[in-house]
């Protein structure tokens, strides 16, 4: 278990893909991902059975709250994902995802923040990453968060997905660990 200051984070149990999947197949969340098909009961066990269990290269976990939050979600309660992937040990270099359930008592309380902080420390500190990356579509919201925990532009993927009729860019981010630990040190 890794644990933050709202959130933990802990391995994915199969007894939750089910629900994960559900979540993922949400057109709200859908729509800020790669693969943009719903996922069918066969892919989340392949999911699971490959990626989440049997690849060095893939960390998978569940978010939780670490506490009850009024109006939100319940302590120990499953609310999303987060995730190294693609991680690069050579490089020492990762792609992270990370999703909340798209449920009104999930959001607002910066969880998936605290998560992605959380996320981020184990990358760095824990499995000795020198830099942690996205993807993001440039009408995901999230960027100006990913910004604001100090990720850096790297550049712009033009018209690399086609949503509601027209074409959108990605814009790709990161953070290395040089940056990590300035952001560390300044918050010490």
């Amino acid at each position: 278990m890794i644990i933050g200051a709202k959130t933990y984070l802990k391995v994915i149990e199969r007894e939750n893909i089910e629900t994960m999947r559900s979540w993922r197949n949400n057109p709200e969340l859908r729509k800020n991902f790669r693969e943009w098909r719903e996922l069918s009961e066969m892919d989340q066990e392949k999911w699971f059975s490959t990626r989440v269990n049997n690849n060095d290269n893939w960390v998978g976990l569940e978010i939780h709250s670490k506490a009850d939050i009024t109006d939100g979600p319940k302590k120990d309660q499953l609310i999303g994902y987060a995730g190294l992937q693609y991680i690069n040990w050579l490089l020492r270099s990762s792609e992270f995802g990370i999703y909340i359930a798209n449920y009104q008592p999930f959001r607002g309380h910066r969880l998936g923040t605290d998560a992605l902080n959380t996320l981020i420390r184990y990358g760095f500190e824990e499995l000795g990453l020198h830099k942690i990356w996205c993807e993001v579509f440039e009408f995901n919201s999230a960027i100006h968060v990913y910004e604001g925990m100090g990720f850096k532009r790297d550049g712009v993927l033009r018209d690399s997905c086609f949503k509601g009729g027209k074409y959108w860019n990605s814009i790709v981010l990161s953070l290395l660990d040089s940056e990590y630990q300035n952001r560390s040190n300044e918050h010490a």
